[in-house]
């Protein structure tokens, strides 16, 4: 086999020219058409990278919002349960006071309606007693009326405390029908008898007893008549109310 050494020569020229030609105006070119493009994808990565922080930033600051947006949420309703929960045992409070005072008031009302029944049956009950008493009185002589209050004024007389400083002291001796002179005598005969001297003595009628004798001293006043009678059960009544009421009042 035989080689030119000229067309060899040749050739090779023409491979250097052909690779010069290829470097300058083929990779060159490309080379910077593929860095600028690495370039420009270089700078589309950074923009995505700061992007994607600014986003992951945007998202945290959200998340962080949304948890404060929480808490003030859970603030907001535990304060309102709390206002509701205040407001509702003070509504709780006034009722129960309300109800309360609508008991009491109740009671005072069913309580005074009682004494005023009460009072009524008390005033019926004296005056049908007061009836009783004086048709009683009309059948009977006046002057057995007056010795037998006279006998129980003198049983009073001798056991009460003061007797013992009644002695010398004036004395008004008040009956519900005028004293014949010997009744005056023998009141004062029994006054003599239980308390020594008597200083002064005056008789005096008073209606008022229904029946009756009743001896004034000057601090002292010894009662023996109807009147005082009335007054006795009058009073035990009030007292049976009063009880009556303040057990009503503990149920």
């Amino acid at each position: 086999m035989h080689f030119d050494l000229w067309t060899l020569a040749l050739q090779t020229i023409n491979v250097v020219v052909l690779v010069w030609l290829l470097a300058r105006f083929l990779f060159r070119p490309v080379a910077g058409i593929i860095a600028a493009r690495r370039a420009a994808a270089n700078a589309l990565l950074a923009d995505a990278e700061a992007t994607r922080a600014k986003v992951q930033a945007e998202a945290a600051a959200l998340a962080e919002q949304r948890r404060e947006l929480t808490a003030d949420g859970e603030s907001i309703t535990a304060a309102a349960r709390a206002s509701a929960e205040a407001e509702r045992a003070t509504i709780v409070h006034q009722a129960e006071s309300a109800a309360a005072k609508l008991r009491d008031d109740a009671e005072q009302a069913i309580a005074r309606e009682q004494q005023v029944g009460r009072e009524a049956l008390e005033r019926e009950a004296a005056d049908l007693a007061l009836t009783i008493a004086t048709r009683l009185l009309e059948r009977l002589p006046v002057r057995v009326l007056n010795q037998a209050f006279l006998e129980g004024i003198a049983e009073v007389l001798a056991t009460h405390p003061a007797r013992a400083s009644l002695t010398g002291v004036p004395v008004e001796v008040r009956s519900a029908a005028p004293l014949e002179p010997t009744a005056q005598a023998e009141c004062e005969a029994m006054l003599t008898r239980l308390i020594g001297r008597v200083h002064e003595l005056t008789f005096r009628t008073d209606p008022t007893l229904i029946a009756g004798v009743e001896l004034a001293f000057s601090d002292v006043l010894i009662r023996n008549s109807w009147r005082a009678d009335l007054e006795r059960i009058r009073s035990k009544l009030h007292e049976d109310l009063g009880h009556d009421v303040a057990s009503q009042r503990l149920v």
